[in-house]
């Protein structure tokens, strides 16, 4: 299960770059504290969750194991949610705010002209993802993996600030997520090797001329066919690319291809340097959410100061780990590639999953933090680098996790709750 889970998470990572993403038990542990909060898992690229039927054959979350029932048999609420697996961040953020509240997607009325797509998406009306509508009082923890690191942030500065280009438009009609005046409703988040500052692999790709649009196209033409990926639904219906609630196929469309790719409202250019870049320039801080991250990597230097892939790598990264440490001295959307931008998990520089740029100055290494008691809410928290770790290491139960993958989790959970 382990090689077909690797093999499936590739693929599904590879076409996020074309479009354009956990081992045996550890030390034993304690239970949950008392008052600790819910924890949501939000998933990258390509990913499934809660509502996909693919996640009764194998967890996003683990493959045979679980870690949301894991964490619930040591006293937490964990839940698994299921946002669009090629949606831009934006989409994704209003997505999960729907399936957390039980309301139907509002993907803001500015944005949907801005990007060519519907306002509304599905309905999650009597299908909340924790069982009854969130009404925001409780505050929750937020744990995401890759691209969903980008997503759980963006979702956590909407609720604090809403938008206000979305008041404007709206009105009375704005949807609480864009309202804001919420920034008691997240207490933190973690990432699990984050795309916070992106990837050059997503240029690489993504800067191919047109690329987006054949790639858009296909995926229609999939969907038009009735072609069932493994994630499930591929939840573009409000570009009418793929079928919309209540279809079993969508239709031929391609002005939703274009929309689509000419609007940058996708997974791959939210990916991009630049694309990143212009995501954290939206999003804030929020000053009570504790932020925390890991990151890990698979090169070191070799005998002519360069990063290279090392034998921990596994084989279905060793080329997108060697396009990464190539990359070296090159200059991507005016970022000059640099050792910490080369060393790699395989998809994701060190330099973009530790955090993000724009918070330098509040970012703070955890392990000193901790020794000194000065975690605090409002900056940013990594831990060092962990060798050895490739990317998809936080989603296969036979992986190499510090503490096991039990124990690996069960430590996010411990810390986050405190």
């Amino acid at each position: 299960m382990t090689t077909i889970k690797r093999i499936v998470a590739f693929f599904m990572s590879l076409m996020i770059l074309l479009s354009v993403a956990c081992v045996g038990a550890g030390a034993e542990s304690e239970k949950a504290p008392e008052g600790s909060r819910t924890f949501v898992f939000v998933h990258g690229f390509g990913g499934w969750g809660d509502y996909d039927e693919y996640n009764n054959q194998s967890h996003y979350w683990g493959g045979d194991a679980d870690v949301t029932a894991i964490l619930r048999e040591e006293g937490y609420e964990a839940y698994a949610a299921s946002v669009g697996p090629f949606s831009s961040a934006w989409d994704r953020a209003c997505e999960l705010y729907a399936q957390l509240t039980g309301t139907v997607v509002d993907y803001g009325e500015a944005h949907s002209k801005a990007c060519g797509h519907e306002r509304y998406g599905k309905s999650f009306q009597n299908m909340p993802l924790m069982g009854e509508n969130w009404d925001l009082s409780e505050s929750i923890n937020l744990v995401g993996h890759s691209f969903g690191g980008m997503t759980a942030r963006l979702f956590a500065s909407l609720l604090a600030y809403g938008d206000e280009d979305e008041r404007k438009t709206s009105g009375e009609s704005v949807s609480p997520l864009f309202a804001g005046g919420h920034a008691g409703a997240v207490h933190s988040v973690t990432t699990l090797a984050g795309v916070h500052n992106g990837t050059q692999l997503a240029n690489l790709f993504y800067d191919i001329p047109g690329f987006i649009y054949v790639v858009g196209f296909g995926v229609n033409l999939l969907s038009v066919l009735g072609v069932t990926l493994p994630m499930g639904d591929i939840n573009l219906g409000h570009y009418a690319i793929s079928a919309k609630e209540g279809e079993s196929r969508a239709k031929l469309s391609l002005c939703g291809v274009e929309n689509f790719g000419k609007s940058g409202d996708n997974v791959g250019y939210d990916l991009t340097v630049r694309g990143a870049r212009e995501l954290n320039e939206k999003i804030r801080t929020v000053p009570e959410v504790y932020y925390y991250s890991y990151t890990g990597y698979l090169t070191e230097e070799n005998q002519y100061g360069y990063q290279q892939r090392t034998a921990d790598c596994a084989k279905i990264f060793n080329g997108t780990c060697d396009i990464l440490t190539l990359s070296r001295g090159l200059i991507v959307d005016g970022v000059k590639m640099t050792d910490e931008w080369t060393a790699n998990d395989g998809l994701v520089p060190v330099a973009s999953g530790i955090y993000p740029m724009n918070c330098a100055d509040i970012a703070f290494s955890y392990e000193e933090a901790e020794k000194n008691g000065e975690i605090r809410p409002g900056a940013w928290y990594y831990h060092q680098p962990l060798y050895g770790i490739d990317h998809g290491d936080y989603c296969y139960e036979k992986s190499t996790l510090p503490g096991g993958f039990e124990g690996f989790y069960l430590e996010i959970a411990r810390i986050a709750s405190k």
